[in-house]
């Protein structure tokens, strides 16, 4: 039987935070910058955290001679204040994507994330949601503000880890950006309104499948068989 490897967005596909990111975000820019609400102006939906944070510097008409180095020193912030952020706020595991993921990993099927999440937010995440023990490595946000590249980065980890897989690539996510890099890369895009984005929108834009949420676990797995 062939095997799927199946890459999961994390914000609004996985979970939702109650905007634990955001606002870790605003804190520290505003730390480290004096700049309150630096955010206001950037699109956050299906986006890098590299990205998001560049543009943050753009529009605030900052200097990014030093980028990398300004982004790292950011990155730690927002890290530590995510860290703290997390259990303050009301956030949770989307509807039937447990039951999804448990599923897949009965039946062995390599698993990740390829999320535009810094690695180190993706982690602090998956461990306060408990979806770490199924999904451990994967492609993301730290150093390109094009999604398709962390998409190709989660297929290659997931591949050398798990050898030779058949069965095609699945990219769940809830934005048309999620859908764009799975086409970028020739893999399959599995869209989910749970975001800001309804059904119609997702197809629209390119979805193979889409699905108003994951508690169908039927359904959802049928996609995946051979």
């Amino acid at each position: 039987m062939s095997r799927a490897i199946v890459l999961w967005d994390i914000d609004q596909t996985l979970v939702r935070t109650g905007g634990a990111g955001s606002v870790a975000m605003d804190m520290a820019f505003q730390e480290i910058y004096g700049v309150e609400d630096a955010f206001a102006r950037v699109e956050f939906s299906g986006r890098t955290d590299y990205g998001i944070f560049f543009d943050s510097l753009d529009y605030g008409g900052f200097d990014k001679s030093d980028f990398q180095g300004q982004l790292e020193r950011f990155k730690a912030v927002y890290l530590r204040r995510l860290d703290e952020l997390l259990p303050e706020r009301n956030g949770a595991v989307l509807p039937g994507v447990l039951r999804v993921i448990e599923a897949l990993a009965l039946r062995q099927t390599p698993q990740g994330v390829a999320t535009g999440n810094f690695k180190g937010g993706a982690e602090l995440k998956l461990r306060h949601f408990g979806l770490d023990r199924w999904l451990r490595g994967g492609g993301y946000g730290d150093s390109s503000a094009v999604r398709a590249d962390l998409v190709a980065e989660a297929a290659a980890s997931i591949r050398a880890e798990h050898g030779a897989v058949d069965g095609g690539v699945y990219v769940i996510g809830d934005t048309p950006l999620d859908v764009e890099a799975a086409h970028a890369n020739g893999y399959v895009a599995v869209a989910v309104a749970t975001g800001r984005y309804s059904i119609d929108e997702l197809l629209a834009c390119g979805a193979h499948h889409a699905f108003q949420d994951l508690t169908d676990v039927e359904q959802v797995l049928a996609i995946f068989e051979p």
